[in-house]
């Protein structure tokens, strides 16, 4: 079995969970267009079926290439959840900051009232899934498997960068929106110096609080 660089490895996977997910979450999108199903309800499908399902694809896609998944820090801690949470708490300050940025650089408020009239089992569902599931699915990926070999190629800062800039330009090929370049850019970076310095456990904890309170506030402002 071929055993890649780990650059050429992050690079491939980097390249495989955009080309999944662009194809599940905009093809079940037109599909659901076509049928008559509010697109909303595919998208939230996918976020909570579809990740998980392309994180396991990649796993075993790194698996196969001899990686060990010893490498990708899920050690579940004590330790791990607290410095999980007293992170998100540093996030949702940082996250302040940035919101102000990206709605001077670019019109962030535009965006308000894009899921109005959401139903009850959508917005539990897209709470569900944006707020759990997929923080543990991009942990996995970009963390624990694209972090880890960019680390190991090029040092902790450049690893910890280059995975931050291609995880936030990663959402803005999938959400065709740059609203929100300055937060993703200072949520990734959080991220990859929590995963680097207490594991990719403690890294899914502060993405799944950060994503569970964004995902509750658009929650209730589309369904209250």
């Amino acid at each position: 079995m071929d055993r890649p660089s780990p650059t050429r490895l992050a690079a491939v996977v980097v390249a495989g969970w955009i080309v999944l997910e662009v194809a599940l979450r905009w093809g079940l999108i037109l599909a659901a267009a076509r049928v008559g199903i509010d697109p909303r309800l595919a998208d939230a499908l996918v976020l909570l079926l579809g990740f998980p399902l392309i994180a396991a694809v990649l796993s075993r896609y790194v698996l196969e290439r001899g990686r060990e998944p010893d490498r990708w820090g899920w050690e579940w801690t004590p330790r791990s959840l607290g410095m999980g949470v007293l992170a998100a708490i540093v996030g949702f300050g940082l996250i302040a900051g940035a919101s102000r940025l990206d709605a001077v650089l670019f019109g962030l408020g535009s965006a308000a009232g894009a899921r109005d009239g959401l139903a009850t089992t959508t917005a539990v569902i897209l709470l569900v899934g944006n707020g759990l599931v997929v923080p543990i699915a991009e942990e996995q990926v970009w963390r624990g498997i694209v972090q880890t070999e960019l680390v190991e190629a090029r040092g902790a800062a450049v690893g910890i960068g280059v995975t931050a800039v291609l995880f936030a330009f990663k959402h803005v090929i999938v959400d065709l929106s740059i609203l929100r370049l300055t937060t993703l850019l200072t949520l990734a970076v959080l991220f990859g110096i929590v995963r680097h310095r207490c594991g990719t456990a403690s890294s899914a904890v502060t993405h799944a609080l950060v994503n569970t309170v964004s995902t509750v506030g658009l929650v209730v402002a589309a369904v209250g």
